[in-house]
């Protein structure tokens, strides 16, 4: 595949436009659709990586939505923790995990990272040179690797409990390894950014974020501590790095109800968050958020029998939306409802 011709730059740069104007608040409502065959995901042989990329994104191309086409970069959820040594292995039938080198309070101090733009930096630079290369094309989007927050990242490097007892018995030392760590996320982004200067999306979810409007990171561990707690060891972190690069979205599985008001009040600049039903309380998030977010409705394959169908878990959202609530649904066409997940879609969308 010619990427070029099947996607003609002309037609990516409407798209472009069309979505920018959603990001500053014109229209309220907008979808994508994303092909999910031919994964390649944490594959290790760039070859067969290559080879599955090309015809993912050639299955994309009549997709139904406002949809810019992506390379995904995907290490696991271990890139940004990986900087910092580790044993990386693969349990059986499992994702890429890798083992703490925080074993004990001493340890922090000894914290030291590899240089960013090498690791997962330099690996990524190689399959997005190589598939281009393919694929005939200079203007290939693409998306960060996994960026973990510093919270999550730490939780990676230090045995879990441990860092959490950690939280009450050494405060201060643990501050001292969060201000470590996002320093190096932000130095790693920037070196990813200018190995690949066409970054427009996080990893997850599937949305265009291009990186005047904002980054996206994975915020995972927030469900696990209090209001009390995370506002102490989460929220300065996260609000260096929106400081950093203009904005944050967030994604988030797990159930974050309790950290609402924590976060609109935070002072982070957070452009959007990804919520997973049933996990959060979707009706409190809208309320309490207003218009200054995008929000994507996510639902566990388990609950939506709870709905009949994807699109009946769409439409449940769109109840409990104000006024100004701002959605970006991401379609799956894997499932049987397809058909009517773009037709509730396109009778709600707004984007122009």
């Amino acid at each position: 595949m010619e990427f070029d011709k099947v996607y003609p730059p002309g037609s990516l740069n409407e798209t472009r436009a069309i979505l920018r104007r959603f990001w500053e608040r014109s229209g309220k409502t907008v979808y994508s659709t994303y092909s999910l065959d031919y994964d390649y995901r944490q594959m290790e042989n760039i070859d067969e990586m290559s080879k599955n990329a090309d015809l993912n994104l050639e299955a994309g191309r009549q997709m139904p939505g406002y949809n810019i086409p992506r390379l995904l970069i995907d290490f696991g959820t271990i890139s940004t923790a990986s900087y910092w040594g580790g044993k990386i292995y693969k349990p059986d039938g499992g994702r890429l995990w890798i083992n703490p080198v925080i074993n004990n309070i001493d340890d922090v101090s000894k914290l030291k990272s590899k240089p960013p733009e090498t690791g997962d930096v330099e690996r990524a630079a190689l399959i997005y040179k190589t598939i281009s290369k393919k694929l005939k094309t200079n203007n290939l989007p693409c998306t960060v690797f996994d960026i973990q927050g510093p919270l999550n990242t730490l939780s990676l490097m230090w045995e879990q409990q441990d860092f959490m007892m950690a939280m009450y018995d050494y405060p201060k030392i643990v501050h001292a390894a969060l201000e470590k760590v996002t320093d190096h996320i932000i130095k790693t982004i920037k070196a990813f950014f200018n190995h690949i200067p066409s970054v427009e999306s996080p990893l997850w979810p599937y949305i265009w974020l291009p990186q005047d409007i904002g980054i996206g990171l994975t915020e995972d561990y927030m469900p696990l501590l209090s209001p009390v707690l995370y506002k102490e060891f989460g929220i300065p972190y996260l609000k260096r790095i929106s400081n950093e690069f203009g904005g944050l979205f967030i994604h988030c599985c797990g159930q974050f109800t309790h950290h609402i008001d924590n976060l609109v009040e935070s002072g982070v600049n957070i452009i959007g968050m990804e919520f997973a039903y049933p996990g959060v309380d979707i009706e409190k998030l809208f309320k309490t958020f207003g218009p200054t977010a995008v929000f994507v409705p996510s639902i566990m394959d388990k609950c939506i029998p709870e709905f009949s169908s994807l699109t009946g878990y769409f439409k449940y959202v769109d109840s409990l939306r104000t006024p100004n609530t701002r959605l970006w649904y991401i379609l799956r066409p894997d499932l049987d409802d397809f058909n009517d997940q773009v037709e509730f879609l396109e009778s709600i969308t707004d984007a122009v």
